[in-house]
């Protein structure tokens, strides 16, 4: 499903951003328009780091009997969210390069539908204080694997496109089951991911209004 690259036609800059070969403006060097890029990745990596704090010094309960149970279920749910917003914040500067394709569309779907689809279940657990009913419990398993699914054809956009440093795309389809792996700490992988992608988001987005 790789996309064939082809050269950049000439690109003329305008008042809203320098127009790219798709028609998508880049958003322009003002610092709001940056900071709005990386305002997702940077949530949702706050958002993972308070919850693999919480999990460590707390063991969470279902049906809630605690704050910290609130707190950890808010957290991820928040990160899922986020998260989706954050993957469509990499493919705005990604796309644009040669090498990014549908390929890294796809991806940036797949990884996007899966924390949505994730977020369902997790905000039911999270308003209900207890785990949801079935129907919305059984979209765990199909979200994870959509999720996981989108992780490796990203990681192939990212490496071609090179919006973020190589060695982090090389390293991106290995995030989830590392995180599972870890179980209680597991969120700290997907806080530092999504920290240094946030970091790379902004570099990307200065160095091509240059």
């Amino acid at each position: 499903m790789d996309a064939t690259t082809s050269p950049r036609p000439a690109r003329q800059d305008g008042p809203q951003g320098r127009d790219e070969p798709d028609g998508a403006a880049v958003p322009s060097a003002a610092p709001g328009r940056i900071a709005a890029l990386a305002a997702a990745p940077l949530l949702a990596a706050a958002a993972a780091l308070a919850l693999g704090v919480t999990q460590i010094l707390h063991t969470q309960t279902v049906p809630f009997a605690s704050v910290g149970d609130y707190v950890c279920e808010g957290a991820y749910a928040l990160h899922l969210t986020a998260a989706v917003a954050a993957v469509l914040a990499l493919r705005r500067v990604g796309r644009p390069e040669p090498g990014w394709g549908r390929i890294g569309d796809a991806g940036a779907l797949l990884y996007g539908l899966g924390h949505a689809v994730v977020a369902v279940p997790v905000t039911a657990t999270f308003v209900l204080a207890t785990n949801p009913p079935d129907p919305l419990g059984a979209l765990y398993a199909p979200g994870i694997v959509l999720w996981m699914a989108g992780l490796v054809p990203l990681a192939i956009a990212v490496f071609r496109s090179a919006p973020v440093p190589r060695a982090v795309a090389v390293v991106l389809p290995a995030t989830l089951p590392l995180a599972m792996a870890l179980g209680a700490a597991g969120p700290l992988v997907e806080a530092l991911t999504w920290g240094v992608l946030a970091f790379a988001i902004v570099r990307a987005a200065r160095r091509r209004v240059r």
